[in-house]
């Protein structure tokens, strides 16, 4: 029988799309896309890093309800990405085995929920300092819950060797 204690944790992530709003120095708001916020990647990663040294190393994997996610999540931090020109709001979730869909699904409503009214609801009232007098507010809980995507969702990844993408967020071109 396998030990599933000594197997090596597996690395999940969820992504959505972020919009965000930035505030000039005489107050004027700018509502952004994620198009917009990628050129704020290390702005924002930097206030997320800070935001979750207070979380702990399972950071919002504590609040998972008791039961089998809960067993097999051992952490999970927010994050952000740009793919695709755009900058995402990704779920890191680090777990003790590969989760199976209906894990995966549930996985998604909890990160939903954690965007919508959880950690996601108290992030987007924080101003991010960007520059001199200028601020930064970003919206994970802006996407719906049907636009939460696995990696593999999101990026094709398994489809390349199909031919329908190169992994690259760009669609394969053949030469005619």
């Amino acid at each position: 029988m396998e030990n599933k204690e000594t197997k090596a944790p597996v690395t999940m992530r969820l992504y959505s799309p972020l919009v965000g709003g930035f505030y000039d120095s005489e107050d004027y708001y700018t509502s952004m896309d994620g198009y917009a916020l990628s050129g704020y990647d290390w702005t924002i990663r930097k206030a997320l890093e800070e935001e979750l040294l207070e979380e702990g190393r399972p950071g919002l994997a504590v609040y998972l309800d008791e039961g089998p996610l809960k067993e097999k999540v051992l952490s999970m931090h927010p994050a952000v990405e740009i793919w695709n020109y755009s900058l995402w709001g990704v779920l890191e979730a680090e777990c003790r085995e590969e989760l199976s869909p209906e894990e995966t699904e549930e996985l998604k409503r909890e990160w939903y929920g954690q965007m919508a009214d959880g950690w996601g609801e108290g992030f987007v009232q924080q101003d991010i300092e960007c520059e001199e007098g200028c601020r930064l507010c970003v919206d994970f809980g802006a996407a719906a819950r049907n636009r939460i995507q696995t990696e593999q969702e999101l990026k094709g990844i398994g489809r390349a060797e199909q031919g329908q993408s190169t992994g690259q967020g760009f669609p394969r071109m053949d030469m005619v």
